[in-house]
């Protein structure tokens, strides 16, 4: 059975290594705020040597107190990226579904990448069970409105290595750690959710996958 990672911390802590240089693509818009200790940038800048970080809008005035770093930031798209160092890990925490060109962004991870490096990327499980429960009473599930894709565990896997990646993991995660107002029918199956994942970690809320630059 896939591994099952109770959040984004957890997920961190088992790839990455206090001496890493990472890059954090699509850190701002991670469904929290700044201070928030669930900011997965903020983790990984409490884990790794050194974090950079790219998305396509920031506000730099909230990072001040990273004070010299404040050069590692970049207000470009992931698709297409450049950075002077090579990294040791890029991190994709929920970017690659708002991609019109998944091709192209990992075709830019591979090029900022040491030979060897790790990609870690989540989204969301297009078959999780709160998108399967949506499916019995609306034509469509609900999405973030800035989704172009979902991916299952097959076509993502499919994606990477006909971009030239070696698949090292194929993981779930259990909480993605952002607190929404909920109504009833929600709260229902969060219970269901939580009773199903003891038996099989398919219909979890976020896929994640590890992959290694060949």
């Amino acid at each position: 059975m896939a591994k099952i990672y109770k959040n984004k911390s957890e997920l961190i802590d088992d790839f990455i290594d206090d001496a890493d240089i990472v890059l954090d693509a699509g850190f701002w818009g991670q469904g929290v705020g700044v201070n928030s200790n669930n900011w997965v940038h903020k983790m990984l800048l409490d884990k790794a040597k050194e974090v950079y970080g790219i998305d396509v809008d920031f506000d730099l005035s909230k990072l001040a107190d990273i004070g010299n770093y404040k050069q590692n930031y970049k207000k470009r798209s992931a698709e297409n990226f450049d950075f002077r160092v090579k990294f040791d890990v890029i991190f994709a925490g929920d970017i690659i579904e708002h991609l019109s060109n998944p091709g192209l962004f990992l075709k830019s991870c591979a090029k900022n990448l040491k030979n060897g490096g790790r990609l870690i990327i989540t989204t969301p499980n297009c078959f999780n069970l709160f998108h399967l429960a949506e499916k019995i009473s609306k034509a469509e599930p609900t999405v973030n409105p800035d989704h172009v894709c979902y991916f299952n565990a097959k076509t993502l896997r499919r994606l990477l290595e006909k971009n030239g990646w070696r698949v090292k993991e194929i993981a779930y995660l259990h909480s993605l750690g952002v607190d929404y107002p909920e109504s009833y029918k929600k709260k229902f199956l969060n219970v269901l959710y939580s009773a199903v994942s003891k038996f099989t970690p398919k219909f979890l809320e976020t896929l994640t996958i590890v992959a290694e630059k060949i």
